[in-house]
Order: C-alpha cells, then sequence, then structure tokens
C-alpha cells in the first residue's frame, strides 16, 4: 500500500478511465465530491458521472466495481465543479457557462449501490437557464451552492458575474435577487470590473433570529361593496408572521463584504452594506479577494481569501447600531444601513509553491478555493494550483469553552493563532508548468480525503479527526486555579511542544508532468535536506537535550524522595515503638487506678461506719441488711440444695416410666378381639337387665 495513495485508487479502472479524459487546461477545478459512502468523479470525455463506494475499498474488498451515470440531457458545457446536494438526491455539474443538475437514482442491494449495482444507468437530468446563456456570451458562473434550509433538497443558489443570485427548485426559477450594480459592458471592455464591484463568491451563515413582517391588509385596508348583499364590509389585518431569515454573506473582488438577508421562499430582500471590517488597515483586507467561507460558530467564522495566498480569518458580529452605506454605485439598487460589522482576527500568509532555492516565490498569484471539514469545525482546506493547505482555527475552540463556561469571571481571550499546514506541493521549480489540484473529496468515517491532480495522479490520505487526541489524557483534566497560580513554570508537554513548533513543513511532492532535470532535482534536494535540518532534526535535537535536562531532574527529585522515604520509615518505627510503650503504660495506669477506688471506696464505708455521731437506727439498719444478707444466702444455699433434689427425682421418675413401657404385656389381637366382642355382650346384657328392673318397679310402684 503506497503513503500517498491509502485507498490504493491510482490502480483502479474508474480513475484510469478518468486519467484518459482529463481537461488540458491546467486551473484549479473540483471535479470530485464525496456524499455518505459513494465517490462522485466527473469524466469530460464522456460527459458522464463515475461512482465508486470508497468504503468497500478501505475494507479492501476485491472487485469494487464503480457505476456509470450518464445524464439523459446533452452536457455541452465544460464542467468544473462537481456538488452533490445536502441528502444526495441531485448532483449539480456546474461550469462557467452553465448549470446542468442530475437526479440520482435509487439504492438498494447488499453494498447499497444504485438500481442493484447496474454497471451504466441513464439519470434523469436538465439544465438551468440555458437560453440565458446563449444568449449572453460574457455571463458566466462564480459559484453554486445548496440551500441548507431547503425540505426538498433541491434549492440551488447560483451566482453570477452580472451581480444577480438566481434561486431555482429542481427546474423553475423561483427568484432573481440583484446584489450588485448592473454590469454593462462595451465590447470587451467592462466598466465595473476595473473597480472590484463584481461579487465573486458568496456563502450561507446561519439562520438569524425570526423577523416579524408588517400586517399584510386585505384590499389594502379600503372598503369594499358586496353586490349581492349591498353592505359595506371592512377588511381586517391579517396578524404579524415570524420570517426565518438567511443571511447570505457576499463578497466582491476589491474585499467589500455584503449581506442578503432573505428568506428562502420569500420574493423580498435586503441587501445591506459594505459590511465595516474592523480594525482598518492601511493595505484593505482584499484588493485581490477569490473566496468566501463560513464557519458556523458563534458568532460566525469568515474566512476571506486573496489570490496572493492570504487568508483573512474574521468574527462576523451584529452591531452596535446601523451604519448607512458610504458607496453606492447603483441607484438601482437598495442598500439597507447595515446590522452587522466584521471584526478582522489574524491574518495566515500560505506558500503557493516551494522553490527550489528553499525561499518562497515571489508574485505567484492563483486562485485559492476554500472547503469545510465537517468532522472538524476548527479545520478547513485551502487547495490552489500549486497544492493543498490544511488551516485550523485556533481560537474556535476558546470561543467555545467561553460559551459553555458558567463562570462569570471567565474572561475571553483570543491569543491563539491558526495553523496552517502545507499537505501536498505540486509546483517546487521555476518553470511555468502547472499540476493543478483538479479535484478535492473529504471522506468521512474514517477520516481522509481523495485528491485529483492534473497530472492524473490520484493521492488518499488519512486525517485526524481532531488533533486534541493526540494529546495525552491528562492534559484534559480540570487543574485546579489556586494550584496553577503555585507553578514555577509551564507544563513539560507545552514546552516540549514550544521546541517542536515548526514554521515550516515539508509537503508531499507530487509527480511533475515531465521529470525534472538533474540541476532542479539537486536543488530540491538540497532544500528538503535544508527543511529537515532546520524544522525537524534540530529541534529533535533540542528536545533530545530538554529531555536529558529533564530526566537528571527527575532522577535527582527520585533521589531526594527515597531518602526522605527512608527517614519516614524509620521514624515510623520509632513512633510505633513509643505508641506501644505508651499503650502498656496506660493500661497499667488504669488497673491501678480502678484499685485505687475500690480501696477509697472501702475506707469511706469504714469511716462512715466508725463516726461516733451515727445515729441508732442507722446502726440498726445496717446490721438488718447485713442479716438479712445472711438470710437470703442461706434461702439461696436451700433453694439450689431443693432444685438438685428435684432434677434428680425427675430423672428417677422418667426412668421409671420408661421401664413400666418396656414390661407391659399385650394381648394378642385374636383374644384382644374376643375379650372386646365377650365385654359389648355384657355390657348389653347388664343394660338389657336394668332397663327390666326399671319396669319391674315401676309396675310395683316402688
Amino acid at each position: 500500500m503506497s503513503l500517498t495513495d491509502v485507498l490504493e485508487l491510482n490502480k483502479t479502472e474508474m480513475f484510469a478511465k478518468i486519467r484518459n479524459g482529463l481537461p488540458v487546461v491546467q486551473r484549479t477545478q473540483n471535479l470530485l465530491d464525496c456524499k455518505d459512502d459513494l465517490l462522485f468523479a466527473w469524466h469530460a470525455k464522456d460527459s458522464c458521472l463515475l461512482v465508486r463506494n470508497w468504503r468497500s475499498s478501505l475494507a479492501a474488498k476485491v472487485n469494487v466495481q464503480f457505476q456509470t451515470l450518464i445524464p439523459s440531457c446533452f452536457v455541452s458545457l465544460e464542467v468544473d465543479r462537481v456538488l452533490a446536494s445536502n441528502e444526495g438526491s441531485l448532483v449539480a455539474l456546474s461550469g462557467p457557462r452553465g448549470v446542468v443538475i442530475m437526479e440520482l437514482p435509487r439504492r438498494w442491494g447488499p453494498d447499497g449501490y444504485y438500481k442493484e449495482g447496474k454497471p451504466v444507468i441513464t439519470c434523469h437530468s436538465f439544465g438551468l437557464d440555458t437560453q440565458l446563456f446563449l444568449k449572453n456570451p460574457h455571463l458566466e458562473v462564480r459559484q453554486v451552492r445548496w440551500h441548507p434550509h431547503s425540505v426538498s433538497d433541491s434549492t440551488l443558489i447560483v451566482l453570477l458575474n452580472n451581480n444577480t443570485i438566481r434561486v431555482y427548485n429542481h427546474s423553475k426559477l423561483r427568484h432573481v435577487w440583484q446584489v450588485g450594480p448592473t454590469v454593462l459592458r462595451s465590447g470587451a471592455n467592462n466598466s465595473l470590473c476595473d473597480f472590484g464591484e463584481v461579487a465573486v463568491d458568496f456563502d450561507i451563515a446561519p439562520a438569524a433570529k425570526p423577523r416579524v413582517t408588517e400586517p399584510e391588509t386585505a384590499g389594502n385596508n379600503e372598503t369594499t361593496l358586496d353586490k349581492s348583499n349591498k353592505t359595506l364590509v371592512a377588511a381586517k389585518s391579517l396578524p404579524k408572521q415570524e420570517r426565518i431569515e438567511w443571511p447570505i454573506v457576499l463578497l466582491r473582488e476589491n474585499g467589500n463584504i455584503y449581506i442578503l438577508m432573505t428568506a428562502v421562499d420569500s420574493e423580498n430582500t435586503r441587501l445591506q452594506g459594505p459590511i465595516t471590517i474592523t480594525p482598518q488597515a492601511h493595505d484593505n483586507y482584499g484588493l485581490e479577494s477569490c473566496a468566501l467561507m463560513i464557519i458556523p460558530s458563534l458568532p460566525p467564522t469568515l474566512v476571506i481569501a486573496e489570490s496572493n495566498g492570504k487568508l483573512h480569518h474574521a468574527l462576523l458580529m451584529e452591531a452596535d447600531a446601523t451604519e448607512k452605506s458610504f458607496s453606492e454605485v447603483d441607484d438601482f439598487v437598495l442598500i439597507e444601513p447595515a446590522e452587522y460589522v466584521v471584526h478582522v482576527l489574524e491574518t495566515v500568509k500560505l506558500e503557493l509553491g516551494i522553490s527550489a532555492s528553499g525561499t518562497e516565490k515571489g508574485g505567484d498569484n492563483c486562485p485559492i478555493y476554500l472547503k469545510r471539514d465537517l468532522i472538524n469545525e476548527l479545520r478547513y482546506f485551502a487547495y490552489h494550483n500549486a497544492g493543498l493547505h490544511a488551516i485550523t482555527v485556533s481560537f474556535i475552540a476558546e470561543l467555545q469553552r467561553y460559551l459553555e463556561s458558567e463562570s462569570d469571571e471567565d474572561r475571553l481571550e483570543l491569543a491563539a493563532s491558526a495553523s496552517a499546514e502545507y499537505i501536498l506541493c505540486t509546483k517546487f521549480d521555476s518553470s511555468e508548468t502547472v499540476n493543478a489540484v483538479f479535484g478535492l473529496a473529504l471522506l468521512q468515517i474514517p477520516a481522509g480525503m481523495v485528491l485529483l491532480l492534473g497530472s492524473g495522479q490520484v493521492i488518499s490520505l488519512k486525517l485526524v479527526i481532531d488533533a486534541q487526541l493526540l494529546v495525552t489524557p491528562n492534559e484534559n483534566k480540570p487543574v485546579d486555579p489556586e494550584v496553577s497560580q503555585q507553578e514555577s513554570g509551564p507544563a513539560f508537554v507545552d514546552t516540549i511542544k514550544s521546541l517542536l513548533q515548526r514554521s515550516v513543513n515539508q509537503p508531499i511532492l507530487a509527480d511533475k508532468l515531465s521529470s525534472p532535470s538533474a540541476q532542479e532535482s539537486y536543488e530540491l534536494l538540497n532544500q528538503a535536506i535544508e527543511v529537515l535540518r532546520e524544522q525537524y532534526l534540530k529541534r529533535h535535537d533540542l528536545v533530545r537535550a530538554a529531555f536529558t535536562r529533564h530526566i537528571n531532574q527527575i532522577q535527582l527529585k527520585k533521589e531526594q524522595q527515597l531518602q526522605e522515604i527512608q527517614n519516614l520509615e524509620q521514624e515510623r518505627e520509632l513512633i510505633s515503638e513509643r505508641a506501644h510503650k505508651l499503650a502498656e503504660r496506660f493500661e497499667e495506669i488504669s488497673y491501678n487506678q480502678e484499685l485505687l477506688v475500690r480501696k477509697c471506696n472501702a475506707l469511706m464505708q469504714r469511716a462512715n461506719a466508725s463516726l461516733p455521731n451515727n445515729v441508732i437506727a442507722e446502726r440498726q439498719f445496717s446490721q438488718e441488711v447485713y442479716r438479712l444478707n445472711k438470710v437470703t444466702q442461706s434461702l439461696a444455699a436451700g433453694l439450689d440444695s431443693v432444685k438438685k433434689t428435684f432434677n434428680k427425682q425427675r430423672y428417677h421418675i422418667s426412668k421409671t416410666q420408661d421401664d413400666l413401657k418396656k414390661n407391659a404385656y399385650e394381648l394378642p389381637e385374636k383374644q384382644h378381639r374376643t375379650i372386646t366382642e365377650i365385654l359389648t355382650q355384657l355390657t348389653e346384657e347388664i343394660q338389657r337387665q336394668i332397663t327390666d328392673v326399671k319396669r319391674i318397679n315401676k309396675i310395683v310402684g316402688i
């Protein structure tokens, strides 16, 4: 398995087919997209969409086939952007001269392919405003985004270079919003392009608080005449309604930022701007602005990219008071006072390629494209003609910590600076040869990325979801503020991190379209060796020295602690011996104390009995008590002797009864039955004679 192709996509038939039909023009575009476990790739030569299950490739399954999705309509435009919808039901194929929507089929089967793995599928597709682009040869598409609040997952927002935004739902045009002055063209000259008043990018911010609309009235509150009843009926006012507005942040080429407040299903829009940018800078923030992206933090984070490699990180916050526009250039566009303000926190300068001498090349300008990382909201990616960067915005984590904190004394300090890592470099010589990024797709669960370069090479890498996962668990434990204040210096882990922190990293060098010369290869090797020495090996030596010092300190502390432990063991033995002696002494003293108490009581009784002033009654009472004590003792002795005699007699009686039971004579059953019958007859005869005697006595009269 290659280190730069963990999914081994270069060997697949799908990318071999794409490699044979790549566009000739080398400019940055995005022909890849990923939704769940499916990887989409546009094949320009056959004008079709190829789909592959990338998770099956990661699981090392054999015979993982790809599917070919053919649009039902003819796609004549040059596609430079593939964008799947939020739910994965539609795919937008965008190019400078139009947009085509392709409906994706249903998925079923064991591996979740479209139509149970059918190799070629014709999908229903339709173009958006095809006649509009045919009639306007200068009209171009600048940006395409799916609306996040679309219930049917079919609302597409398209920004054109004439400062208009067109909203589509499936194939129907819903709204046309003017977001800037009308671009007037006279031949090849542009009246506004030279001033940078054309919108180049937009993004959708999180939904704003609901806005209460004005009450609408039926018939404009006028009285109407009912012809049937000839009575006047007053129109009733409709109740107020709350409408959720989605701020659409627009970026113009001159760096000005506008916000379009609108709902998805509303014709009414409110354009605000240009938004005040603080702190003010002498050279402005975006004279060559080319891209805009919003990270949905609280407040939202704006990323503004310039073609010279600068990235501005700012916060979009609500203004204390609305500000009116100071540069209205079109009388036909109504601009409201701005309710927001943009505060720039930091600026990151990207290195657009590395030169053979190891210094940063000056004057290299190329469009920069931004892509959010959906797994880690602190990170996003910037790709361009010279490769790929990964940027981590550190102050977002501080914002989250501050919002989740329940302490009233907690303070917000956005001191952490962003970090930019050069992951892939495709330009490392002074030639004009460009190996642009043709596609970037971010994979989820597990996290990874797939890049398609202009040379046809495919790079697939695994990504760390969060850099904090690499930190030891002890660092994430809560620290007592009092203990932290008592610490004399920074933690050792922080010291090592600061020593290992580097300003320049050695990116992955992509294969070039043409083999470099020996001189260029030698200079590039020297530059790589210098970076490794200065930014890697040297810092590792510093870390090794820091570890040596730390280990020596730990050993000294260990020896000291062992000596202290030995002293404490000796003191514990002494204390144990003393405690044992004290316990024995305490028991002896307690016994002696008890004897003394008894002696004192006896002496008190004798002294009390020998007192000369003792009365006769008390002396007689004491004698009577003494006599009763003796009588009681004699009675107790007699009672014991009686109990012994009683127990002896009861024993003899029980023994005698047992002997009688043993010596008792028992008649045989036949004799017992005969005697019983004789006795029964005698009883009946006696009873009969008694009856006769009573009868005779009655007769005689006795």
